[in-house]
């Protein structure tokens, strides 16, 4: 029997994207944090992860991911690795508190458990499919396929939210939209709610923003956009934007002069 070459230590990837420092943020954040789910995976690494550097990319996805369960989840995984003094042995409260994380992203357990998971196999998915189309029942269900797919998945997350928000604030405020020279066709803005609606999969119907994106995409759809938002579209959108959790700004959707620190309009 041929004998087992010895491993090569990983290291963790890091990405650079100067166009989405945002979504390079996150997938940083959650290449360093799948490292934290077991010591296994830990002991393989060239060199472990630092109490500071967990602290940061936990920090990030708190700062930046537009949902509700992930970042709760990386406030709880921040908790558990306060108790980490550098220089020990991480707590099995950090571990646990990692898995959970992985969970809320939609991430499947290891066929072998967490536990058991020494961080090769993603490697190896990691580089098999960076650039491959995933399969159709992946794809239906708008999961993951496994941790080589998962940073990738969080950026489309983030990058799906993030543009229909664009769109929802634009839509929430009148005297905004009144001070556009041109509008959005009726395709792009039903387009960037439809992309919302299709990122998240199955578990669209577990998020608090599912219906309101729903209708607000059944008025769009009967909408041909001019000069004046009609008052339901705008009731729809400020109902969508307070579903995910944003606030209306100071001076409220209906001042005159649009809100004092108006959204972006560069998706439009």
């Amino acid at each position: 029997m041929k004998p087992t070459q010895p491993r090569e230590p990983r290291t963790i990837r890091r990405r650079s994207d100067p166009d989405d420092k945002e979504g390079e943020a996150l997938n940083n954040a959650f290449d360093l944090l799948r490292e934290m789910t077991s010591a296994r995976r830990l002991s393989t690494l060239v060199r472990r992860p630092t109490r500071a550097e967990v602290l940061l990319a936990a920090d990030d996805y708190i700062a930046y991911f537009p949902l509700d369960e992930p970042p709760e989840r990386a406030r709880a995984l921040r908790e558990a690795v306060l108790t980490w003094r550098e220089g020990e042995e991480v707590p099995q409260a950090v571990y646990e508190a990692a898995r959970r994380f992985c969970l809320s992203l939609g991430i499947r357990v290891p066929a072998g458990g967490r536990e058991n998971d020494d961080g090769y196999q993603v490697r190896a998915m990691d580089r098999d499919t960076d650039d491959a189309a995933p399969p159709p029942e992946a794809e239906a269900v708008g999961a993951p396929r496994g941790y080589g797919d998962a940073s990738k998945k969080a950026a489309q997350l983030a990058q799906a939210l993030a543009g229909a928000v664009n769109v929802a604030e634009l839509l929430a405020s009148p005297s905004l939209w009144a001070k556009a020279t041109s509008w959005p066709s009726r395709e792009h803005l039903v387009e960037h709610t439809d992309q919302l609606l299709s990122a998240f999969g199955t578990a669209l119907d577990q998020q608090k923003f599912s219906a309101p994106a729903r209708r607000l995409r059944g008025l769009l759809s009967a909408w041909e956009p001019g000069p004046e938002i009609p008052a339901d579209i705008s009731k729809a959108a400020r109902e969508l934007l307070a579903a995910l959790g944003i606030e209306e700004p100071p001076g409220g959707w209906d001042a005159p002069e649009g809100p004092l620190e108006g959204p972006s309009n560069d998706n439009a």
